[in-house]
């Protein structure tokens, strides 16, 4: 099935895996094949894909160092909202605007991350701190749209996720 080949090769580059690299895994050389031969496709067509939407700069941006310089200097403040959902070669991308001016503010939670299966990487928040030893986290902990007991709930849920923020959601609306 093409669109299994697809996926595959999809999150593959999006979590910057090279077909040589997807190949040392036994079960996927064949699709390491095809991987290969669908970037040479690209390239002798002059194409891109959705994917290359970000793997392009990414590439350019560590490449040349002209253009790099041109734009960690031309953004002062990176702003990332839903990072819960980014991948690696997103995370790659944020790194090397943010470098000069080190400015940067991410919005996420941890405990909403829903693209995995699109390739989103739930270590880019996680280890957030560990990516920028120098930047501050600060915990949104009240909600404005629920109730306490729907909070309790939530809370006595997320509560069990092995890989995540210690929290604990407030509300000042109460109990409903």
């Amino acid at each position: 099935d093409p669109r299994a080949f697809l996926g595959t090769i999809s999150r593959a580059r999006n979590a910057g895996i090279t077909p040589d690299q997807l190949a040392k895994d036994g079960g996927q050389r064949f699709t390491a094949s095809v991987y290969r031969a669908y970037l040479t496709w690209l390239r002798a067509h002059h194409a891109v894909d959705f994917d290359d939407l970000i793997l392009k700069p990414v590439e350019l941006l560590k490449s040349d160092p002209e253009v790099s310089e041109r734009y960690r200097t031309r953004y002062a403040t990176i702003l990332v909202d839903e990072y819960q959902d980014t991948n690696q070669v997103q995370l790659e991308l944020v790194r090397q605007l943010a470098e000069t001016h080190r400015s940067l503010c991410v919005v996420g939670d941890d405990d909403q991350s829903i693209y995995g299966w699109r390739g989103a990487c739930i270590d880019n928040i996680l280890a957030f701190e560990r990516h920028f030893p120098d930047a501050s986290t600060i915990a949104l902990e009240q909600n404005y749209r629920s109730t306490g007991s729907v909070l309790a709930c939530a809370n006595a849920v997320i509560r069990k996720n092995t890989a995540r923020k210690a929290k604990r959601l407030w509300t000042a609306s109460g109990d409903g």
